[in-house]
């Protein structure tokens, strides 16, 4: 009776952490009628409108797709291309908010270690797994630091940063 009350609480715990946090819980390359139930800014992209050969970049507060972290913070940037998901971005660019999204990683993804939580460091970490590209990275860019979790996969990859990315407001 112990091990299925301790099971029910896993599933529990497992179930509304995995609801709190839906940003994580759609993959790359889905189609956005698919993702549009997580993202329902998503609703708004328009195919035949966009065209074809250019990428999508919604822009929206994290916190709101991630109920309980500690993304207060930051944006979430969801990048379409062809109709599906080419990319989640988490991104902190108020370089006086330190390790916003180092702990996020940390606490949903892997440990990227303790050395890049100084605040001199900037570079990246790999933390990808299988066909999923996620790299937790700061980087400094006219003396700011920005803090950024990129997730793609490697079909994906070339359809997240160019002059064909257009932004829209979610």
């Amino acid at each position: 009776m112990k091990k299925i009350f301790i099971k029910f609480l896993f599933f529990l715990f497992f179930t509304s952490y995995s609801y709190a946090c839906s940003l994580l819980s759609v993959p790359i390359g889905s189609p956005v009628s698919t993702a549009q139930n997580t993202f329902t800014f998503l609703s708004n992209y328009n195919a035949k409108l966009i065209g074809t050969k250019i990428s999508v970049r919604y822009k929206v507060y994290a916190l709101d797709y991630c109920e309980g972290s500690n993304l207060e913070n930051a944006d979430l940037e969801v990048i379409v291309y062809d109709s599906k998901i080419a990319g989640i971005n988490i991104i902190v660019s108020n370089s006086e908010i330190k390790n916003e999204i180092y702990e996020f990683v940390k606490n949903n993804i892997g440990d990227p270690g303790d050395e890049v939580k100084n605040d001199n460091w900037i570079g990246y970490k790999n933390l990808s797994i299988g066909s999923l590209i996620m790299m937790y990275s700061k980087m400094e860019i006219l003396g700011d630091v920005f803090e950024v979790l990129e997730i793609t996969n490697s079909e994906m990859i070339d359809y997240r940063s160019d002059e064909r990315v257009i932004d829209m407001m979610g």
